[in-house]
């Protein structure tokens, strides 16, 4: 069985990554793409979109990326509704990225297996 990892952080901001993804790849643009047109070092945006890295979008970067995908209100950026204030741990394997072709890289990429809403009591 594969390793699995785990990272806490909160839903808004795993679902603000994970919507901002969906918007780049709706356009076709790559991670390095993104990053340039908002103004930062190429690897910025691989790094918000990785579950191991540090580096996540902050209140600094909602207006960029409301004028970089065009939208109005900060509302665009959450489609489905703000999500709930709540801390969540987000458990994940390391598996290959896919070529273009389809056959697996070198690279690897994250794969959500569960996420877990951290009990209230536990919370810092």
């Amino acid at each position: 069985m594969a390793k699995l990892y785990e990272t806490i952080m909160y839903r808004i901001d795993h679902e603000l990554i994970a919507n901002i993804q969906q918007f780049r790849i709706d356009r076709e643009w790559s991670q390095r793409m993104l990053s340039e047109k908002m103004g930062f070092a190429e690897a910025f945006v691989g790094k918000c979109e990785s579950l191991d890295q540090p580096e996540k979008y902050n209140l600094r970067h909602l207006g960029i990326l409301l004028k970089v995908f065009g939208f109005k209100s900060l509302d665009q950026l959450f489609p489905n509704g703000i999500p709930a204030d709540e801390q969540i741990v987000i458990r994940y394997k390391k598996v290959p990225k896919k070529k273009a072709d389809g056959t697996p890289s070198k690279l690897m990429e994250n794969e959500v297996v569960e996420i877990v809403v951290v009990d209230a009591e536990t919370k810092a």
